[in-house]
């Protein structure tokens, strides 16, 4: 049997990075629209990343994905913050 994603209230936290993250920069492509491009790059081994601005912004984003997850009540494990 696989291990639930969410578990009183928590989540693990290597999947609550992957959704954090992912909805950070959907929100961040969302926004942006073509503009977006502006804030990303691809390096020598073809992976994507994000400019300097580009980063500052995602990470923005970023936090306040978290503080909508927590205030609904879903942490991550190990997230001080959780009661």
């Amino acid at each position: 049997m696989s291990k639930r994603l969410v578990e009183h209230g928590k989540i693990n936290a290597s999947s609550f990075l992957e959704v954090t993250s992912e909805l950070a920069d959907f929100i961040m492509q969302e926004k942006y629209g073509d503009e977006y491009e502006n804030f990303i790059f691809r390096d020598e081994a073809g992976s994507y990343n994000y400019t300097e601005e580009g980063q500052e912004i995602f990470n923005n984003y970023l936090g306040e994905v978290e503080t909508h997850l927590n205030s609904a009540g879903i942490y991550h494990e190990g997230d001080d913050e959780w009661y």
